[in-house]
């Protein structure tokens, strides 16, 4: 770390709750700038499900600048063409990630598996950065020198800083800034995805067919031979799982699915045998500050956009690297990199979850058939924004000047 002769960061060791991307990413550069990061995750092991992501724009950046954009390819793949299907009538929808001008600063972007992208953050990290596996942190004491840390099953602790990298559904952010219901946003759908096998042969391609208060995808993942099935269905609250078995929560989902045609029923069938499925409300974290003292938020857990966006693993990434950058600038100083961390992602943030808003009023349209009408007017008009965003290397369609975030040098 560069930092004035015989000066010392004033921050030096640094426990980052949660090992999925934004916390492999923040420790990855905390190594790299001289402070010792400490990353707990609850699970086991490195989680490898999940479902497809997207990757384009700063988080493409990111990825480069930490010498894993060659490698997060090769797992990966080009990102899918769409196709949108209201009623009838069928749009095809040039939109596909990896056809942006490689001349832009931002590389072309990408497609990838979640779990490809865990296990490729921990593989660049599991050597210099000590892991703490199938735990999780039960109190955060803030003192005059730094933070006292309790765990569920490990030894206190002592550290300078603490870091929530644990997502839309935080531990850290409950113990230090309250219950999740008080940032937590329903955007009135709820987002299931589950995997099958391809059976419509589809190459890198995503078909969208949308009803009154539901819509329904099919998307191939990099290398085409499994594909993606997501049923967005629109609700008055948030659909309640957590106390429901697996077969009881597909039940619920099926129950709720209120159309038959198109290929909804094969979809409905495989949603059963999936290995893979997932059901949570599209929901936005919001908050007018990502810090309390010496605890930050980076990634879902400040700043979820909705998984619908896209946006949700550059904005990580891009949020990892400013993060650790500006207490490298600051020599430690948390007061000083906090205030600037949040003053550099701002903007991003809030242009990313205006697309938030937009998506899921698309993909799952309100009731009846002003509803489509305006879903699919949406669409039109939404596509050419899309195209130009990419081009100029901004991932997101045309909310203005504040949804390009340029990454500095640290």
């Amino acid at each position: 770390m560069n930092t004035p002769q015989g000066r010392q960061p004033h921050a030096q060791t640094v426990l980052i709750s949660g090992g999925g991307i934004a916390g492999p990413a923040l420790a990855y550069w905390l190594h790299k700038f001289g402070f010792t990061p400490i990353i707990v995750e609850q699970a086991e092991e490195v989680r490898t499900g999940g479902n497809r992501i997207d990757m384009f724009g700063v988080g493409v950046e990111a990825l480069d600048r930490m010498g894993l954009l060659d490698a997060a390819w090769a797992a990966g793949g080009p990102g899918p063409e769409m196709v949108v299907y209201t009623g009838k009538k069928d749009y095809p929808v040039p939109i596909a990630i990896g056809d942006v001008d490689t001349t832009s600063p931002h590389r072309a972007g990408f497609a990838i598996k979640r779990g490809a992208m865990c296990e490729l953050l921990y593989e660049n990290v599991c050597d210099d950065v000590e892991y703490i596996f199938g735990d999780s942190i039960t109190a955060i004491t803030p003192t005059d020198e730094g933070v006292d840390v309790t765990f569920e099953n490990s030894a206190s602790r002592h550290v300078d800083l603490v870091i929530g990298a644990d997502g839309m559904y935080s531990n850290v952010r409950s113990l230090i800034m309250g219950e999740s219901a008080n940032y937590s946003h329903y955007l009135g759908t709820n987002l299931v995805i589950f995997t099958l096998d391809n059976f419509l042969e589809m190459r890198d391609t995503m078909a969208w067919h949308f009803w009154p208060g539901l819509g329904c995808a099919i998307s191939t993942f990099p290398g085409n031979s499994e594909v993606e099935g997501v049923f967005l269905i629109r609700t008055e609250k948030p659909l309640e799982v957590r106390d429901l078995t697996r077969t009881q929560r597909i039940d619920l989902v099926d129950s709720l699915i209120p159309v038959d045609g198109w290929h909804v029923p094969h979809l409905r069938r495989a949603m059963r045998d999936s290995e893979e499925f997932h059901i949570s409300p599209s929901t936005q974290i919001r908050m007018d500050s990502w810090t309390n003292g010496r605890v930050a938020l980076v990634g879902d857990a400040g700043y979820c956009p909705d998984p619908m966006t896209g946006q949700g693993t550059s904005l990580a990434l891009a949020g990892a690297y400013i993060l650790a950058g500006e207490l490298k600038a600051a020599h430690g100083d948390h007061r000083t990199a906090f205030r600037a961390y949040e003053t550099n992602m701002r903007p991003f943030v809030t242009a990313s979850q205006q697309v938030g808003k937009f998506t899921t009023a698309f993909a799952a349209p309100a009731a009846g058939r002003t509803g489509v009408w305006m879903g699919e007017q949406a669409i039109r008009a939404s596509f050419s924004l899309f195209k130009l965003a990419q081009r100029l290397g901004v991932p997101l369609p045309g909310a203005g000047s504040g949804n390009k975030l340029a990454l500095a040098t640290y």
